[in-house]
């Protein structure tokens, strides 16, 4: 157990988790060793991967969109594994063959095993790689036909979406070949609301004049809206649009977004949220009013440093920018 909880410090979870299933294999009462075990298991498999299989909406609009892209002729490639879910959706639709990668060996594993419970391991191919990694002629007999992923974090670039879909689309997709999702945007609006305020922004508590711990609090943060109630205070706006299926690179970009107020209230930010394109019929979106407990993204805000009045005739001046890995609002 002590061994476990060092290789666990040095961030080596690979290692503590096989160590840690040999020391509760002895003894399954070793608290170290229990402990341990679900911090390497936290480490190596992200909690939301549960929340995103569960997502029926998610659910449905990509089998939506496989159904239509999908025929017997076509060689399916996935980026990010995950459970496999993806790739036996693809598989059921009838592809020809499937190909998936996940650079998580663990979870590859896994995705194998559950593959192979589904009665698929013939059709789908998972390959414990990295996309950027994968070979032609070794990993992909050649071109695939349509590629599919879902690699979106709730700020919609924080898992390196950009980059790998360009890189496939450069190399492993065929110049006739299909995307889904074709493309994708980063919505926001401002918001306010007491509830979801509680939550972000602190002010006087028993009297006490409690506002400068603010200071030192993130002024970008993710929050379950399931929970909460928040009050859109503009109309949806569209701040970051991308074209999967057209464009070649996606550089950083920078704008100045004027929003029309069309509520009064205290607004305490920005809140963002992901629309995503699959096909021109199906699109999936976590709009904060959407009260869904299974999903795998959050809302993120930016947060001003003092809440603002606003009116309905007033328009808000929005500094907006990416830099292909996150986005910021200001």
């Amino acid at each position: 157990d002590n061994l476990c909880m060092a290789l666990q410090s040095q961030g080596k979870s690979t290692e503590a988790l096989e160590y840690c299933r040999k020391a509760l294999g002895l003894d399954p009462t070793n608290i170290n060793a229990r402990v341990s075990l679900a911090k390497s298991f936290d480490s190596l498999v992200p909690v939301w991967h549960t929340a995103m299989m569960n997502d029926k909406l998610r659910n449905d609009a990509y089998l939506a969109a496989l159904q239509t892209a999908i025929t017997a002729d076509t060689h399916v490639l996935e980026i990010g594994t995950g459970s496999g879910l993806l790739a036996m959706m693809a598989a059921r639709c009838g592809a020809k063959q499937v190909t998936t990668c996940e650079m998580s060996p663990l979870i590859a594993a896994t995705a194998k095993e559950i593959i192979l419970t589904n009665g698929m391991a013939d059709s789908i191919d998972v390959i414990a790689k990295k996309s950027t990694n994968l070979e032609m002629g070794v990993d992909l007999p050649g071109p695939a036909d349509l590629l599919v992923f879902e690699i979106f974090s709730s700020e919609f670039l924080g898992e390196g979406v950009l980059s790998s879909i360009e890189d496939a689309k450069r190399r492993l997709l065929g110049s006739d070949g299909r995307i889904i999702p074709s493309g994708g945007t980063i919505m926001i609006a401002l918001f306010g609301g007491d509830h979801i305020g509680k939550l972000i922004m602190v002010d006087d508590v028993n009297g006490l004049d409690m506002k400068k711990f603010n200071s030192i609090t993130s002024n970008k943060r993710s929050l379950s809206t399931y929970n909460y109630d928040v009050e859109l205070l503009t109309n949806d706006v569209e701040a970051f649009n991308f074209d999967f299926y057209q464009t070649l690179f996606t550089p950083p970009k920078q704008k100045t977004l004027r929003i029309p107020i069309t509520k009064t209230g205290k607004c305490y930010g920005v809140l963002q949220w992901n629309r995503i394109k699959m096909n021109d019929t199906v699109t999936f979106e976590n709009h904060p009013s959407i009260k869904t407990p299974t999903s795998s993204w959050t809302h993120l805000a930016y947060i001003f440093d003092e809440p603002i009045h606003v009116e309905p005739n007033q328009t808000a001046v929005v500094s907006a920018m990416h830099n292909r890995m996150a986005p910021w609002f200001a």
